[in-house]
């Protein structure tokens, strides 16, 4: 899908509707519905918030700038407190930083993993497995918890062997509602898995 950088502040309007929207609904996908919300202009006129969203249309890419806030942030984040919010371009300049050094922050992130390489992911007894409690406590990025999903396939496992029915489903959601947005170069990710572990895939 190609997202238009520059909008209007109504395109802003519906774009921060269909994200948030994509982030905080199980059934409405963003990619499924092209980023299409109902909404109309004249509502819009009408709306007392619509100055936030002239300022949020003058970021330079709206769609990453919101990414960044619903993945690194608060996903039910009002617009007013986004803009006005001198931590949101923080996380927006963390967030672009990950998006273009993926493949180091991948490999950066291998670093802080238990060098036995199946007990990261190993739910005992149906608790979390290492792996989660280094997201979930930001050791590592969400974007590492993506990649290494998709080569190892290990969510089927901890649906079943997790016995937490918040913190999981929850992160799960997240990873998965992010992971279209997601772009990596997953020959080399699983090439760098590879050589630091010493397994095969």
């Amino acid at each position: 899908m190609a997202f238009t950088l520059r909008m209007d502040a109504f395109e802003a309007y519906k774009h921060y509707l269909a994200l948030k929207r994509h982030f905080t609904s199980k059934s409405y996908d963003f990619f499924k519905y092209n980023g299409v919300v109902k909404a109309g202009r004249p509502a819009f006129e009408a709306r007392k918030d619509r100055y936030f969203f002239h300022k949020l249309s003058k970021q330079k890419n709206v769609t990453d700038f919101l990414l960044a806030i619903f993945v690194y942030g608060d996903k039910d984040m009002w617009v007013g407190d986004i803009v006005n919010n001198e931590e949101s371009e923080q996380i927006y300049l963390k967030w672009r930083k990950v998006k273009e050094s993926i493949t180091q922050t991948f490999k950066n992130d291998l670093d802080k993993l238990d060098d036995r390489f199946t007990l990261n992911f190993i739910p005992q007894n149906g608790q979390h497995p290492p792996l989660l409690r280094k997201l979930l406590s930001k050791d590592i990025h969400i974007e590492t918890f993506i990649i290494l999903n998709d080569l190892i396939r290990f969510s089927s496992l901890w649906n079943r062997k997790i016995e937490d029915t918040i913190i999981w489903p929850e992160v799960r959601e997240k990873c998965k509602k992010y992971q279209p947005f997601l772009s990596y170069d997953k020959d080399k990710c699983k090439a760098i898995l590879v050589d630091h572990f010493g397994v095969s895939l």
